[in-house]
């Protein structure tokens, strides 16, 4: 029997018992609103607040018309408020440490966190410095004429070729940082402006280990997905977070760096089931909207159980 089939069978009868159950809770002109909200404004920005609530008006507006125009519907696939969603309960429960331990186990990382545990979204993380000086020096080969110049000009008046590196989740102890890149049914990006090459994977890492040098820390890099998506193998995530358990692998991508220093900060590179993630966030979790937080997941084949 496959290793998942059970997981999946499981997850499926799940979904067919909830489904009744929101079937029941919810008609098609229930209005959905933002969830956390309070929370939400401790963690984000008004501009990025006011996108939540946009994705969500259009997605009333849509299903109350019967519409299905992408646009529209944005809120079905929306990676934010997904990342937020599974991530919220962190903030609010006191056993924090404990629950994130527990989601760390999913890589194979038994490290205990040392208090406190901190969490943030959305969080900005500058290129290393290696990084960006050999870039300055490779950007002239790039394939494309016009980035090249454009990267020649910009290198000329003392602008750097990169922006800062955003992570969806970080999740930050005395001892051990983990940045969590949070994906549904898009991928990693492949590449950045003056780099071709340059995965978003491998930019987390290089800045995570920038990050935690010299402060005691050491480094664990989450990319969390549906699994289904991971084991169709689909996505080039699949393939980086396969190559990654490899510390030569990764000094391949980010190759300004030695490989004695990549194993000394990093603890993990490893790809975690967001179904179960959810799960153990949720799990004891009492919230007095969770039946529309558990429509949220049910809708995109992320129940958590029962």
């Amino acid at each position: 029997m496959p290793k998942n089939m059970n997981y999946e069978f499981q997850r499926t009868i799940v979904n067919k018992l909830n489904f009744n159950t929101i079937k029941r809770q919810c008609s098609l002109g229930d209005r959905m609103k933002l969830l956390f909200e309070d929370l939400a404004k401790n963690h984000f920005t008004a501009e990025r607040i006011q996108k939540f609530r946009s994705w969500i008006e259009n997605a009333n507006k849509a299903r109350k018309a019967g519409s299905l125009d992408e646009r529209l519907n944005q809120y079905d696939k929306a990676e934010e408020l997904i990342t937020f969603y599974t991530f919220a309960p962190l903030e609010l429960r006191e056993d924090r440490k404990e629950v994130v331990e527990e989601i760390l186990k999913l890589a194979n990382v038994h490290e205990s966190l040392e208090e406190p545990v901190n969490l943030s979204f959305e969080r900005q993380f500058q290129p290393s410095r290696g990084y960006l000086k050999r870039l300055t020096k490779e950007v002239s080969r790039h394939p494309v004429r016009y980035i090249r110049e454009q990267g020649k000009e910009r290198v000329s008046k003392g602008k750097r070729l990169e922006t800062n590196t955003h992570v969806d989740v970080v999740i930050e102890a005395k001892n051990l940082l983990t940045l969590v890149e949070v994906k549904f049914t898009s991928d990693i990006s492949f590449e950045t402006t003056f780099n071709p090459y340059r995965n978003q994977l491998a930019r987390t890492i290089d800045a995570g280990i920038s990050e935690v040098k010299n402060k005691g820390k050491r480094l664990v890099v989450l990319l969390c997905s549906p699994s289904e998506f991971y084991h169709k193998k689909s996505r080039l995530y699949y393939y980086k977070i396969q190559e990654y358990s490899d510390f030569g692998k990764i000094k391949e991508d980010i190759c300004w760096r030695e490989v004695e220093e990549i194993k000394e900060h990093v603890l993990a590179v490893a790809w975690v089931p967001l179904e179960k993630v959810i799960e153990i966030a949720y799990r004891n979790f009492s919230f007095p909207e969770l039946d529309e937080v558990e429509r949220f997941f049910v809708e995109r084949n992320l129940a958590w159980g029962s």
